[in-house]
């Protein structure tokens, strides 16, 4: 059985947590200027097709990626033209 200090302990941390989640789910619009993290947001160029089946596709899809991009949900990997397109709508 877990001490109760430790299980608010744990709640505390699963809040802040989800907290962050909705945080980065509102800011996934338009042309992100720094990650969550606070790192710098690099434009990345993915060098593989976006299905297996493309053949007369070019390679070299486009996204805005934190530097510290890690895919635990905390982070930044946008696909340029979503992001873009975001910034038109305004």
């Amino acid at each position: 059985m877990t001490h109760p200090h430790e299980e608010y302990m744990h709640m505390k941390e699963l809040k802040k947590y989800n907290n962050m989640l909705g945080c980065i789910a509102d800011a996934l619009y338009g042309i992100p200027t720094r990650c969550p993290c606070g790192g710098r947001i690099v434009d990345e160029v993915s060098p593989g097709k976006k299905f297996p089946s493309d053949f007369d596709t070019q390679p070299g899809r486009k996204y805005f990626t934190g530097a510290n991009f890690e895919d635990d949900g905390l982070h930044f990997r946008q696909p340029w033209v979503f992001t873009i397109e975001n910034e038109v709508k305004g």
